[in-house]
């Protein structure tokens, strides 16, 4: 199983991402950006993704979202966009979350996962 952060960029899900266990602790090196130290943060990663990747537009552009993983489960919050069955499928896949532990999925319509694409 894999924690981190995604971006549904058009219909292919960009990722950065760990190998973790059940706990959520790093099974690899990873230099996490986020406050907490144990993720990743956004606009700091979508920094140093290449412009060909990113077609130079700004990190909350597209919706997004981050996987989290504690104490035996895995939380998906996301733009609420991104919460229907092909794209859940798409996180489930990307990040190895293949059943062996409970996934909740949260709908954060907040301000801090607005995006661009709200606005057209």
């Amino acid at each position: 199983m894999e924690k981190g952060i995604f971006w549904l960029a058009g219909r292919k899900l960009l990722t950065v991402k760990v190998r973790c266990d059940g706990n959520g602790t790093a099974l690899e090196p990873a230099a996490f950006s986020a406050k907490s130290g144990e993720n990743f943060n956004h606009r700091a990663e979508w920094a140093k993704l290449p412009k060909c990747v990113t077609d130079g537009l700004p990190f909350d552009y597209w919706p997004r979202g981050r996987v989290e993983i504690k104490r035996g489960r895995a939380t998906v919050f996301l733009h609420p966009s991104l919460n229907r069955e092909p794209v859940l499928s798409m996180i489930r896949d990307t990040f190895r979350l293949d059943g062996s532990i409970p996934v909740r999925v949260v709908s954060d319509g907040s301000a801090h996962y607005r995006c661009e694409t709200d606005l057209s």
